[in-house]
């Protein structure tokens, strides 16, 4: 790339081909890095456009870590104080992307908050200034440990929002993300009118998304992805319910609040510097906000295990006795509190005991052989009491709903799922009757369908009945051996969707429905999800699977929204490997004769009679 080149055009096509493509960013992207910064300063004054965009490049180079991030921070932070209009107006959304990047770094963070509070008082970048500051506010809330001072920070973030709505028609981030605070405080608060009133303001808010979005004024690669518009979606729901269910303490708190707000914003916020280099060793394709609270994560966790007992228990085959559920749940509200009123007691060692309380021992062999994620997320006092005196099989259940909840709620984009999503969800849209609450319902099952099947592609992953060996449906069978049931995995992705982050938004159940047996039921107010649930033992190629299963799901769709799923245990050989996760998952349709519309069913195959990686090798 010539350091002469003055056309704009020319340069941002020439940054995103040469960001796309991993060995040029590997072999040349420290000399691209310097290149772009090289005679910046006179640039900026007789071509800002172009010195803007050449900064830009720079930025997504140092967020991505492909360099060191100093020489960039350096122009971001050092800002001629007569700097053209046509450069500042662009600052402060790569001044908030490397803020989101090295939040953690107090020396970095401050300097580049020291350089928004600058601009907040520019004619072109006043604005967006103060769009960032009020996310840095918003980011505080989200990363304190104590709910007094979450709370003090929301309460700064929503006046940052608002006073940025306020100076720019359009701002409909800027109004969403207000409208997002004053729910919280409204929950914190029990204020139910408050809520139901800001939680309305919030859909109406995403309904014009579009004008939301414009209103960002960010390239391609800020852009939130399809995925941010679910947790978005999922929020309103959440502070909808919440509405409703304020006294239901054994569904959510303002830690587990807190949780979904951070859901939102992290998704509407992860960018893609690099967009080819999804698989290259140490760079990042994706980057998300770096936020970090255990007591925010240890407390929702908490709550997802809360009501994960609860509904297990409910359950007319329950693996918990009535005992072990009320011993469960006495224990996890205490470890609630104790992590409420200090976290650091969590992070010592559980044997260590309090002051003025007797030492007392801990397996903590048993704790990290059978609950290693339990200990990771509460530490291992609180993960010792809850574990002491449960049996080994409840222990590792007790593993698998954290396990589940922890990939449920993983924000994290997935190279493979995050395509797959954004191509199910383009060909759903093809659909009239794939808009409004259908959309949005919709989307959120399928989002945690996808999430089920990559975690149980995983033959490490545990879960409920699947922490035996012998249980485990995913398991390669040997001659003459029983088959798994369709029950197996009807009750795995039972249990998956009332431990993840739907759970408290649907009711999941079994019913009879049109005439037939539907497996799994979703239901959000009135529409209604079915999921067949079926196995194959013969010939799992996707015609085959069509041919046999799809009507039977479509059919389901007569009496509701034309939208369901079809789960296939697919249980024929697979002596050279289990098919790709984007695979085994695909949009089938079907329209009955003499019907107007088709019935959309999302075809999903979970492949089980596996051999391990280790036996495939041999």
């Amino acid at each position: 790339m010539q350091q002469t080149q003055q056309s704009l055009l020319a340069l941002a096509s020439s940054l995103d081909e040469l960001l796309a493509s991993p060995i040029t960013v590997d072999t040349q992207g420290t000399q691209l890095h310097n290149v772009l910064l090289r005679d910046l300063a006179p640039l900026i004054h007789s071509n800002p456009l172009l010195a803007a965009s050449r900064l830009e490049g720079a930025v997504r180079l140092a967020v991505a870590g492909a360099v060191t991030p100093f020489g960039v921070l350096g122009h971001l932070t050092a800002l001629p104080s007569d700097a053209p209009d046509e450069f500042t107006e662009r600052l402060p959304r790569l001044l908030g992307a490397a803020m989101d990047r090295w939040a953690n770094e107090a020396t970095i963070a401050a300097a580049l908050h020291a350089a928004l509070d600058h601009l907040r008082h520019d004619s072109a970048a006043g604005v967006d200034a103060a769009f960032e500051l009020a996310c840095f506010q918003l980011r505080s809330a989200l990363t304190a440990e104590t709910l007094p001072a979450a709370m003090e920070a929301l309460t700064s973030a929503r006046s940052g929002f608002a006073t940025v709505d306020a100076a720019e028609e359009g701002r409909h981030d800027a109004r969403a993300y207000a409208a997002a605070c004053d729910a919280l405080l409204a929950f914190a608060a029990q204020d139910r009118p408050r809520l139901a009133d800001a939680a309305s303001r919030l859909a109406n808010i995403l309904n014009q998304r579009e004008a939301w979005l414009g209103g960002m004024n960010a390239p391609t690669w800020l852009q939130p992805r399809r995925a941010a518009e679910l947790a978005w979606r999922r929020l309103v729901l959440v502070l909808t319910a919440a509405a409703e269910r304020l006294s239901e303490t054994v569904w959510m708190d303002a830690w587990d609040a807190l949780a979904t707000v951070l859901d939102a914003y992290t998704q509407a916020r992860t960018s893609r510097p690099l967009p080819g280099l999804e698989t290259a060793p140490g760079l990042a394709a994706v980057i998300e906000p770096t936020i970090e609270n255990q007591i925010l994560r240890q407390q929702s966790l908490l709550a997802a295990l809360r009501r994960s007992v609860v509904e297990l228990s409910k359950m007319d085959t329950s693996p918990l006795d009535a005992s072990t559920v009320e011993l469960l749940l006495t224990r996890i509200e205490t470890a609630a509190s104790g992590s409420r009123e200090g976290h650091t007691r969590s992070a010592r060692p559980a044997s260590h005991g309090d002051d003025d309380e007797e030492p007392h021992q801990v397996d903590t062999a048993r704790l990290y052989r059978l609950a290693p994620s339990l200990v990771h997320v509460l530490g291992e006092h609180h993960a010792a009491d809850l574990a002491a005196d449960i049996s080994d099989d409840n222990l590792q259940g007790l593993e698998g709903i954290v396990h589940s909840a922890e990939l449920a709620r993983s924000r994290t984009a997935h190279p493979v799922l995050d395509r797959l999503l954004d191509d199910l969800l383009r060909q759903l849209a093809e659909s009239p009757d794939f808009v409004g609450d259908v959309r949005d319902t919709f989307g959120l099952l399928l989002e945690q369908t996808l999430l089920f099947l990559l975690s149980r592609a995983d033959l490490t992953t545990k879960t409920w009945g699947l922490h035996k060996k012998n249980n485990d449906y995913r398991r390669e069978l040997k001659a003459g051996e029983s088959r798994p049931l369709e029950a197996d995995l009807q009750q795995d992705f039972h249990q998956w969707l009332q431990s993840g982050p739907l759970s408290g938004l649907v009711s999941v159940e079994r019913s009879d429905i049109a005439m037939g047996r539907a497996d799994v039921i979703v239901t959000f107010g009135t529409i209604r999800y079915l999921t067949e649930i079926k196995r194959e033992l013969s010939d799992s190629t996707p015609e085959s699977l069509e041919v046999h299963y799809l009507r039977q799901a479509a059919e389901y769709g007569n009496t509701n929204v034309p939208f369901g799923q079809l789960l296939v245990l697919d249980l024929t050989p697979h002596p050279d490997g289990a098919p790709r996760l984007d695979e085994s998952v695909w949009l089938g349709r079907h329209r009955p004769a003499g019907a107007a519309k088709d019935r959309n069913v999302i075809v999903s195959v979970v492949a089980g009679n596996r051999p391990t990686p280790h036996d495939l090798s041999s």
